[in-house]
């Protein structure tokens, strides 16, 4: 079959990453379908730095109309609230720190909307991440992107194994700047369209309002030294991340940090800034994409590993446990691991070796 032939469905966000892939794959002869989700109901009224927000909505219908292809918008609002937004709103519950968008790339786009491009007899799903996609000896594996700035394989440590081949990230091997040109070349009407920074379904930013409106929170509790001292009271756990250094209102001549969230008690402990250090991370749905055989050893060392998104990576190895557990040891301390966060793996040629969340 021929590219000509070949049906390909790009998930239009209406920002100019997506808008291009879609431009890209019609230029290279693809039949292009592009589908934009609706994924919450404040998104038909929102004007904000978010995606998939009412105005991106109206964008992605309007690079569709000039690109000449077929567009539509599906709801998807259940299943968002039920594995993005619920979820969201129990990690903070938990004292954890969540990452939405690896949630939604998970569940939503990689899982759901990849069923309903197979439901249409598309033979790839195509998004704008930057991240790229290479085949080494019949095998599928996803590596960095070339744009450094913009590499989005943190996020996409849970895209399964199977689903790889089904799979295309065309701005893999472009920088930003290209991809802005390539939105002038195709007369894209986002053509200069700002980034989406905020999570999509907080347009403002301010999450502790956000959650506020959700029963369990605003729950008063004790602040802890480590040594189980009382030191003041916080106004709720969801207020606080690991490592966190301002609002913690205890007054003491030195720098405090939180080192702990303890759900069970509903209390906040916090230390000085080597009591954030740690070397051993304990994982959980630990996603494998790289070769079969460390998970028969139960063991990869030589590992790159990343527990933030923004962080250089470290040295460290891997112990495989059962379930889909993991145990991470890494060669040098770091600080301020956070429950919640992604502990993610590569390898020295950059390939995205999978990850897991961290406990």
């Amino acid at each position: 079959m021929t590219i000509k032939n070949k049906k390909v469905v790009v998930a239009m966000s209406g920002g100019v990453d997506s808008s291009v892939v879609a431009g890209m794959l019609k230029e290279e002869g693809y039949d292009v379908i592009g589908i934009t989700l609706q994924l919450y109901k404040s998104n038909q009224e929102i004007k904000s730095k978010t995606c998939c927000s009412g105005v991106d909505i109206y964008d992605a219908k309007e690079v569709a109309r000039k690109l000449d292809i077929p567009h539509y918008i599906l709801n998807y609002q259940e299943n968002f609230k039920k594995t993005v937004i619920n979820n969201f709103i129990d990690s903070y519950k938990k004292g954890e720190t969540p990452i939405p968008c690896v949630q939604c790339n998970q569940h939503i786009k990689f899982e759901d909307l990849l069923l309903t491009a197979k439901g249409l007899g598309a033979e790839f799903l195509a998004t704008g991440h930057y991240i790229r996609k290479k085949t080494i000896n019949n095998i599928n594996g996803l590596f960095k992107a070339k744009d450094e700035s913009k590499d989005q394989s943190y996020f996409l440590f849970q895209v399964k194994e199977k689903d790889l081949s089904f799979l295309k990230f065309p701005l893999g091997d472009l920088l930003k700047e290209e991809t802005r040109l390539l939105a002038k070349k195709f007369e894209i009407p986002v053509a200069d369209k700002p980034e989406s920074q905020d999570i999509c379904f907080i347009p403002d930013g301010d999450y502790r309002q956000f959650l506020s409106k959700y029963k369990g929170f605003k729950r008063s509790g004790n602040i802890l030294d480590l040594k189980n001292n009382l030191l003041g009271k916080h106004d709720g756990i969801e207020n606080y991340t690991i490592g966190q250094r301002k609002h913690i209102n205890v007054a003491i001549n030195k720098p405090l940090y939180v080192v702990k969230i303890i759900k069970e008690t509903n209390s906040i402990v916090v230390g000085e800034k080597e009591d954030l250090k740690s070397s051993e991370i304990h994982i959980d749905q630990l996603n494998w994409l790289g070769d079969k055989i460390y998970i028969k050893k139960k063991f990869c060392d030589n590992l790159n590993i990343k527990v933030r998104s923004m962080q250089k990576p470290m040295k460290g190895k891997l112990e495989f446990l059962k379930n889909n557990h993991g145990k991470v040891l890494l060669d040098k301390y770091t600080y301020a691991v956070s429950k919640g966060q992604g502990c993610v793996f590569y390898n020295n040629q950059d390939q995205l070796l999978g990850g897991g969340w961290i406990k």
